[in-house]
């Protein structure tokens, strides 16, 4: 008897352990792993980086220097050309046209030796040092705007069909062991279904054919790429 009951003990609590379990996941709509917007920086130019002092988790804006390459030779250029042009002449003479369009040439080319990123993010990956050679479109930067971050959940076509583009949603994500709860916005909806990715859990495994949707989340500084976030529509 004493057997029996320890067995009978023992099962209610692991039915009530799935059972929680499954409380736990049913709680929410959907989830992903939080993504964010990057891009790489490559060089726009040709020579030896004379500078780049940033580092991985900087923070970098667009009007930033973040480095340069070597501009000697194409400032000898400059001169070179600049020399051959009357002090005095108009712009648009005729007589210099081929002159003043290598000038410009070589301007542009002087301008692209400054580094600097279009747009305000984070440097996650630094490819490139000081005294190393630059060629056109060799990676240097990889820069990520942290402030929105991004959760992509897979869906059925039965759970679409009540959302719609800039819908306001819920994404909830762990902090010190409880569920912090965020304002989303529905930014992208797949209008082609797909194969459930085999990382990817849907509220209904059975879901063979499932649709992408993108959600947008302001970051308050702890959210990070790669973390998990659940999601309630």
């Amino acid at each position: 008897m004493k057997h029996s009951a320890l067995s009978i003990l023992g099962l209610a609590a692991t039915l009530g352990l799935l059972a929680s379990c499954q409380d736990s996941q049913s709680a929410y709509d959907a989830g992903g792993t939080l993504e964010a917007t990057t891009m790489t920086l490559s060089a726009q130019g040709n020579g030896l980086i004379l500078s780049l002092p940033i580092e991985e988790g900087q923070k970098v804006d667009s009007a930033q220097t973040l480095g340069w390459i070597d501009t000697v030779q194409l400032s000898l250029q400059k001169e070179l050309i600049e020399a051959g042009l009357p002090s005095g002449r108009r712009k648009g003479d005729p007589r210099y046209t081929g002159q003043e369009i290598q000038l410009a040439q070589v301007e542009d080319m002087l301008d692209k030796c400054r580094i600097s990123v279009p747009t305000q993010g984070v440097v996650l990956e630094k490819y490139a040092q000081a005294g190393e050679q630059a060629y056109i479109g060799r990676p240097l930067l990889k820069v990520a705007d942290l402030d929105k971050m991004y959760v992509r959940v897979y869906l059925s076509a039965t759970q679409l069909e009540s959302l719609k583009l800039g819908q306001e949603v819920e994404v909830f994500s762990k902090r010190d062991g409880k569920e912090i709860a965020y304002k989303g916005r529905i930014r992208h909806i797949s209008d082609q279904a797909e194969f459930t990715p085999k990382s990817v859990q849907t509220q209904d495994e059975r879901d063979n054919l499932v649709y992408a949707v993108r959600i947008a989340v302001e970051n308050d500084g702890y959210l990070k790429i790669g973390m998990y976030a659940n999601v309630n529509f």
